[in-house]
């Protein structure tokens, strides 16, 4: 049978469009699995203590848990483990609706004066970097980095939104401590880091030694080292406010957390530490 040119289009939009939804359903799902058990009423004011207190209540088993399903080998039944440690009210993804963007919280509270981001991981994309300093403001400093030099194309788009950008592999080639020095910054407002793997040794050493407030993160690697990573981040008071597996990558997921100290600024609730500290 031949159709005609207007039937194909028709097909193929129709296809286009039955693909987007379903994709759209797969992450709707995923995000929802772990918000709270319910909806929160944030104008009432006991209605985040009493989510707290049930956290509470609950808070060992949740880390005996999490500590058990890491030593197998299911990547979803880990991730279902993963339990939020701080509530936020003004959660916004900033990027791409699918890979490759992220969860962060009430980004238009970063500071006004001298404010630093940082973006690792670019792969000749900025949907993230250029949504963040419009959402922000402009008026922050971004450094990004990948391990290959990005085209001329990005390279002009992103001295044009206060960028500058740095080439190696994180951490065998350049650290993320070595950035800083070099832009001349002291802290960091919000940090997104998709280093296919690097994360594992990259990070430690920068948050040891500079202030972050917010970690966006694409962990990689088995539930083990998953918890691992998590561990590490709670070592220096990081606390888990969004989880996002990854639809693509059955080993990958995307954690957002936010430092103790930072909490008020951005508005958010802390509720229970539920990650194992080591």
């Amino acid at each position: 049978m031949i159709y005609s040119q207007p039937t194909v289009f028709i097909i193929f939009l129709l296809c286009f469009l039955i693909i987007n939804i379903v994709i759209c359903s797969l992450i709707f799902r995923k995000e929802k699995q772990f918000e709270p058990d319910k909806l929160i009423d944030i104008y009432n004011p006991n209605a985040l203590k009493d989510l707290r207190a049930k956290y509470n209540l609950k808070a060992d088993k949740y880390s005996l848990e999490l500590s058990q399903v890491a030593r197998g080998a299911d990547h979803k039944r880990f991730f279902g483990k993963v339990k939020l440690e701080a509530f936020c009210a003004i959660k916004e993804r900033i990027g791409d609706v699918d890979d490759g963007g992220k969860y962060v919280c009430n980004p238009r509270a970063v500071r006004k004066d001298n404010c630093t981001l940082i973006s690792l991981g670019l792969n000749n994309a900025i949907s993230y970097d250029q949504h963040i300093q419009n959402v922000t403001g402009g008026h922050c400093r971004i450094l990004g980095a990948d391990k290959d030099p990005q085209n001329i194309t990005i390279q002009e788009a992103y001295e044009g939104i206060n960028g500058q950008l740095f080439v190696g592999m994180i951490p065998n080639e350049i650290s993320i401590s070595s950035m800083l020095k070099k832009a001349e910054r002291r802290e960091v407002e919000l940090f997104k880091i998709d280093i296919e793997g690097g994360e594992h040794e990259g990070l430690e050493p920068f948050i040891r030694e500079y202030r972050v407030c917010q970690i966006f993160i694409e962990v990689h690697g088995t539930p083990s080292e998953h918890l691992k990573m998590l561990q590490t981040m709670a070592k220096y008071n990081f606390r888990i406010f969004n989880v996002e597996p990854n639809p693509y990558c059955f080993n990958c997921c995307e954690y957002s957390l936010i430092q103790d100290s930072c909490m008020d600024q951005y508005g958010v609730y802390p509720l229970v530490p539920i990650v194992p500290k080591v």
